[in-house]
């Protein structure tokens, strides 16, 4: 309905006013509130995806630690078969990339037998991480429990330079830096292109390029 303001006398149009004004002022703020809730629902999401790539950035240097503690002589570990023996064994990890897989070895010093044998394996839905598989597979090796933050370690959010990405079902690929070059051998894409795009991090390694 149209309203007529030429025929209201000037009491009404100050009422009028009054009530366009409020309505304003009403409208202004439940505006105001749905925007403030919305950037307060995206910014706890970043906080969310930061605090879980920041976790797994933790439990992966933890777990680089754990490898290089265990092995400080080198590449040999103590082994101990049961409670009235031990022997220094010699560690050998196997990576295998495509089956997701990390097996610790430990061998004689001497003999080469391998005494003990530790399994890790990434879920199908999990990133790969070798340093995590190592942690993992040691402690399997040499009969220690593994602590649950290397086995349920909260999955990266934040595509870095070296990390493997893919496009699926096919594409698959290494993150290269914006300005970097193309790799002679397989397929890659650049770091900006990789977040725009979203593509899923299947390895985040990062042993090879060794970028961040």
């Amino acid at each position: 309905m149209k309203i007529d303001l030429n025929a209201m006398g000037y009491d009404e149009l100050m009422a009028h006013g009054d009530a366009v004004m409020e309505a304003i002022k009403k409208r202004t703020f439940q505006e105001g509130f749905r925007a403030a809730k919305q950037v307060q629902r995206k910014l706890a999401k970043m906080n969310a995806e930061k605090s879980a790539q920041a976790r797994r950035d933790e439990i992966v240097e933890q777990a680089k630690a754990y490898a290089e503690e265990l092995t400080n002589y080198g590449d040999e570990v103590r082994y101990e078969p049961d409670m009235w023996s031990f022997a220094t064994s010699d560690v050998e990890f196997v990576v295998n990339r495509d089956k997701r897989t990390v097996v610790a070895l430990l061998k004689g010093a001497r003999t080469g037998k391998v005494y003990a044998k530790g399994i890790a394996k990434a879920a199908p839905d999990d990133c790969f991480n070798v340093h995590i598989g190592k942690a993992i597979a040691l402690r399997r090796a040499l009969g220690l429990v593994v602590p649950d933050e290397y086995l349920n370690a909260p999955q990266p959010t934040e595509v870095r330079v070296g990390d493997v990405v893919s496009n699926p079902p096919e594409w698959t690929g290494a993150v290269i830096a914006d300005d970097g070059w193309p790799l002679l051998n397989g397929r890659c894409v650049r770091l900006k292109d990789a977040r725009k795009y979203g593509l899923e991090i299947i390895d985040d390694s990062r042993e090879e390029m060794g970028g961040e």
